[in-house]
C-alpha cells in the first residue's frame, strides 16, 4: 500500500512527528529569516514546527502525494507556507533557492537517496544546511518493537510473510554520514534525537493502529482480525510501567545528519 490517507497517519504517527520535529529544528541550527525546504513534508509536522521558531521564517514544503499536500494546505494556512506535489529525486526549483533543505523521517523511503540528497544540495544555497531524520527502528522505537514482539507471539507465520514481501532497508548513522558525504557535504554530522509521548491508555495507543494508514497499521489490522484480537491483548501485556490510571510512556528516538553545501 501507499501512504494515502494522510488524516489516518496524522492519527497514528502525527503525535510523534509534533515531538520529533522542534528537537530536528534545532539540530539542523535554523534561524528565524531563513527560507527553508521542507521535502517529503507529509502532513506539515516539519513546517509548522518551523513556522512556530521564529516570525521571518517562510516553508516550502513538497511531497509526491496529492492528497497530503491537499492536506497540509488545509491544516497550514499561514501565509509564510506554499505547498506543492514533487518528488526528492527532482525538485522543481532553481540552484540555490533556499537557505535550508530538510526531510523528516522520509529518507528510508526515497526511491534513490542518494540522488534525493543531490538534489536537496542542489536547490540550496552555498553555505545553507542540508538535514535529514528517521526513526531509529534497531532499537529506538519500543512503540514498534513491542508491536512486532506481540505478533511473533501470536501471529508468527503471518510476520514471516510480510517481512519477506517487505525487506525494508533502516540506514544507520553510518550510512547516514556516507550518503552526506558522497553528495559533497561539507562539515557533516550526526546525532541522536531523543523524546518521550504519553499515552492515557491502552486503546489510546492500540486504536490508530486499526486505523489503516501505514503498511504496518494495514498488517496489524489483519492480524487481530486472525488471532481474534489476541494480538492486541499480548501487546496489551507487554507494555512496560504502566500507572495506576493506565497511563504509560514510551521513548523514541531518531537519527539525524546534517551538512553544509559547500562554499
Amino acid at each position: 500500500m501507499t501512504y494515502s490517507n494522510p488524516a489516518a497517519y496524522e492519527q497514528m504517527m502525527g503525535r510523534w512527528s509534533a515531538r520529533l520535529a522542534p528537537l530536528f529544528a534545532r539540530f539542523a541550527g535554523i534561524r528565524d529569516g531563513q527560507r527553508v525546504l521542507d521535502v517529503g513534508c507529509g502532513t506539515g509536522s516539519l513546517s509548522r514546527a518551523l513556522l512556530a521558531s521564529g516570525k521571518a521564517i517562510s516553508v516550502v514544503g513538497v511531497d509526491p502525494t496529492e492528497a497530503y499536500i491537499s492536506f497540509a494546505r488545509r491544516e497550514i494556512t499561514d501565509s509564510r507556507a506554499t505547498f506543492q506535489v514533487s518528488t526528492a529525486e527532482s525538485l522543481p526549483f532553481p540552484n540555490g533557492s533556499f537557505d535550508a533543505t530538510m526531510a523528516l523521517l522520509v529518507l528510508q523511503e526515497f526511491d534513490d537517496p542518494g540522488r534525493a540528497v543531490r538534489e536537496m544540495a542542489r536547490t540550496t544555497r552555498r553555505g545553507g544546511t542540508i538535514a535529514a531524520c528517521l526513526w531509529d527502528f534497531l532499537g529506538g522505537m519500543p512503540m514498534f518493537s513491542l508491536f512486532w514482539r506481540a505478533a511473533e507471539a501470536t501471529a508468527p507465520e503471518a510476520v514471516v510473510r510480510r517481512r519477506a514481501e517487505q525487506s525494508t532497508h533502516r540506514p544507520g548513522l553510518q550510512t547516514l554520514a556516507e550518503l552526506w558525504t558522497d553528495a559533497g557535504l561539507a562539515e557533516v554530522r550526526t546525532g541522536g534525537l531523543e523524546l518521550s509521548q504519553e499515552f492515557s491508555s491502552f486503546e489510546d495507543f492500540w486504536l490508530p493502529f486499526l486505523v489503516e494508514s501505514t503498511p504496518t497499521s494495514e498488517f496489524a489490522i489483519a492480524a487481530n482480525r486472525e488471532t481474534r484480537g489476541e494480538l492486541a491483548n499480548t501487546l496489551r501485556r507487554l507494555i512496560p510501567s504502566v500507572l495506576p490510571d493506565g497511563s504509560f510512556v514510551l521513548p523514541a528516538r531518531a537519527l539525524a545528519v546534517a551538512g553544509i553545501v559547500g562554499k
